[in-house]
C-alpha cells in the first residue's frame, strides 16, 4: 500500500504528540546541551521538554527552560543553605534547618550545622533568700534578676564582721538538647559595694543541684567594686566538686546559684543581676 500511495504522489506527514515529554526523558540541567533528544530541551526540573515559542514570540523562561515557563527551586535542593533564599523564579524561600542543626550553627553564615561544644546562659526568674547561714537580711529581692540598675540588698549597711544571709537564685530555664553532656558551669553575679570603700567581700559561691550547695566554693578574695561589675565563678569545664552535672539536673527549677557576702567595715551590698552559663556537647552534631 506505501508503494502505491507513493505513486500516487500523496505526501505523508508526522504528527508528533507533545504531551509524551512529561516525565519521558530524564535529564541533568547542569549536563550540557546533549542531554535530551532532538527537538527537547532539559529544564531546571530535570526533565526533557519541547521547546514552543512564548508568546512574546522568544523561546525561554527565566530559570533556563525552553517552554517559557519557570520552575522554583526547593529548600530540599537549596540545602545546606538557609535563611530567606531565592527560589530562582522571583519569589523568596524561607529555608530552616532540622534539628540539632541551626542557621549558621556550625559557623558558615547562610549554612545550617552544628557544633558539638556548645553553652546557654541564662538569667534568674526567682530569687529568694535562706537564714541557713549569715544574720543579715536581704531587701528587694526581685530586682536581682536582670542587669537595669535595681539592686537587691541589705536595708541597712552590713556592719564589721558580720555576713548576710544566702541569697539564692534559681528558675534559670535551661533546655538542653538530647544526650547534652554537661562540662562546666560559669556563674555570673553583677554587684557593687555601698559606703567603706574595700569593704565588703564574697563570703561564699556555690552551684545549686536539686537546690543543694555543692562542695566547690566559688567566693573570690578581691573585695567588691564601688560601681556594678559582673564578676564570674567557675569556667567552661568547672563542675564545682560533683563528678558529674546532668540535663535533668539544669533544666530542673531548683539549679541556680547561691551567695553571701561579708563586710570589714560598714557597706551596703548591692546586686543587680545574677545569670548563669552551661556549657556542654551535644553529640548529635558532627563536629
Amino acid at each position: 500500500m506505501g508503494a502505491s500511495l507513493l505513486g500516487l504522489g500523496v505526501a505523508l506527514s508526522c504528527v508528533v504528540d507533545e504531551s509524551f515529554d512529561d516525565a519521558q526523558f530524564l535529564c541533568d540541567p547542569k549536563g550540557g546541551a546533549d542531554e535530551c533528544p532532538e527537538g527537547l530541551s532539559c529544564s531546571l526540573d530535570g526533565r526533557c521538554r519541547h521547546s514552543p515559542a512564548t508568546p512574546d514570540g522568544g523561546t525561554g523562561g527565566k530559570d533556563g527552560s525552553t517552554d517559557g515557563s519557570c520552575f522554583p527551586t526547593t529548600c530540599s535542593t537549596l540545602a545546606p543553605k538557609c535563611g530567606d533564599l531565592d527560589d530562582g523564579c522571583g519569589s523568596t524561600l524561607s529555608c530552616g534547618c532540622a534539628a540539632p542543626y541551626t542557621c549558621g550553627g556550625g559557623g558558615k553564615l547562610g549554612e545550617c550545622g552544628c557544633t558539638k561544644a556548645q553553652s546557654q546562659t541564662r538569667a534568674a526568674d526567682a530569687v529568694f533568700e535562706a537564714k541557713i547561714t549569715g544574720n543579715v537580711a536581704w531587701t528587694n529581692l526581685n530586682d536581682a534578676m536582670l542587669s537595669d540598675d535595681k539592686w537587691a540588698s541589705t536595708a541597712a549597711p552590713l556592719d564589721a564582721g558580720k555576713t548576710t544571709n544566702q541569697l539564692k537564685a534559681s528558675a534559670f530555664g535551661f533546655s538542653l538538647p538530647a544526650n547534652a553532656k554537661v562540662l562546666g558551669v560559669v556563674v555570673s553575679i553583677e554587684r557593687s559595694a555601698s559606703g567603706s570603700a574595700t569593704a565588703l567581700k564574697d563570703q561564699d559561691v556555690r552551684v545549686l543541684v536539686a537546690g543543694v550547695p555543692l562542695a566547690t566554693n566559688g567566693a573570690k578574695t578581691a573585695a567588691w567594686p564601688s560601681a556594678d561589675a559582673a564578676a564570674e565563678y567557675g569556667s567552661p569545664s568547672e563542675l564545682w566538686g560533683a563528678s558529674a552535672i546532668s540535663k535533668t539536673d539544669v533544666e530542673a527549677a531548683d539549679f541556680g546559684a547561691l551567695l553571701t557576702v561579708t563586710a570589714s567595715a560598714a557597706a551596703t551590698p548591692r546586686v543587680d543581676a545574677i545569670s548563669m552559663t552551661v556549657h556542654f556537647e551535644d553529640p548529635a552534631c558532627p563536629n
